[in-house]
């Protein structure tokens, strides 16, 4: 890691993206740190300057809007936690927020680092997937509103400008008659990172049907998975314990996982049929979403 490395620290969001528009691609985004630090000591990144964001307040909420919830980049997984605006119409955020490492990592990582740092076992990824999340990017001219299934273009790449930032995230609140669930399995019951993860979001009930069915999977594939063939086998239909069952085999055929230190590519394969089935099944008897967590 370099010891010469520039921090610069602005307070004002008009500042930092002044500093990106002069420095652009001589810079890199610090937003909690816990990723880009690493990486630096490791050698993965490499940089002359880093643009601390963290003092600049403007890019810290989570509000509702219009029947929509947007977070500030800068918003932390222990706000996220905390939140009664995502308790009560983004619980699977929640639930992923509360997966995310140790607390003092909650305290300091940010959902605008974990969307910027772009890695497919980030564990908020898929519930933002699954709740149709649309990313706000901005520089000092203009903003972008860029689909999330558009925003990461490959392992560890978005789309993402040199001279721009995230600014925010929103997306649909999940409501009283919608279904959601989040699952994890990793290695350990704590501080784990993702053998796989899944996000099923359910919305538009009529009777016991789904007119609009989301379901996405992480570290599968370079980029978070939909698994439109699960999605199109359940959308309209009646939920029966035999439909989902079904419809979970077809998730494992969308996916390409790879073989790591955490498991092989087999293995990742059949867990995420057994994974979308007790997400969904969960969802759907209101296990998840349903009383206290609501």
């Amino acid at each position: 890691m370099r010891s010469e490395i520039d921090v610069l620290s602005p307070h004002t969001l008009e500042d930092a993206l002044g500093l990106l528009r002069q420095h652009q691609n001589k810079i890199r985004i610090v937003a909690g740190g816990s990723d880009i630090i690493i990486q630096l000591r490791d050698g993965v990144v490499k940089t002359e300057k880093l643009l601390n964001l963290i003092p600049v307040k403007d890019l810290k909420f989570i509000e509702k809007r219009n029947d929509k919830i947007h977070i500030g980049s800068l918003s932390t997984y222990t706000e996220i936690i905390h939140s009664q605006l995502i308790k009560k119409g983004a619980w699977i955020l929640r639930e992923a927020a509360r997966q995310i490492g140790a607390v003092q990592l909650q305290n300091t990582a940010t959902i605008g680092g974990n969307l910027g740092n772009a890695s497919p076992a980030a564990d908020s990824l898929p519930p933002l997937y699954a709740l149709g999340a649309i990313i706000v990017t901005r520089n000092i001219s203009a903003r972008r509103e860029i689909p999330i299934e558009k925003f990461f273009s490959g392992y560890r790449k978005t789309a993402l400008k040199p001279n721009e930032l995230i600014e925010e995230i929103y997306f649909d609140r999940l409501k009283k008659n919608d279904a959601a669930a989040y699952l994890k399995l990793g290695l350990r019951k704590a501080n784990a990172i993702s053998i796989v993860d899944v996000a099923v979001a359910l919305r538009g009930k009529v009777k016991d049907s789904y007119g609009d069915i989301r379901v996405s999977l992480g570290a599968v594939a370079p980029t978070i998975v939909r698994s439109h063939s699960c999605e199109q086998a359940l959308k309209g239909k009646h939920l029966s314990e035999k439909l989902l069952r079904e419809a979970a085999k077809l998730a494992s055929k969308d996916v390409s996982p790879i073989t790591d230190i955490r498991g092989t590519a087999e293995y990742r394969r059949k867990v995420v049929s057994s994974l979308v089935y007790q997400a969904l099944h969960r969802a759907v008897s209101g296990q998840i979403g349903s009383g206290s967590e609501r």
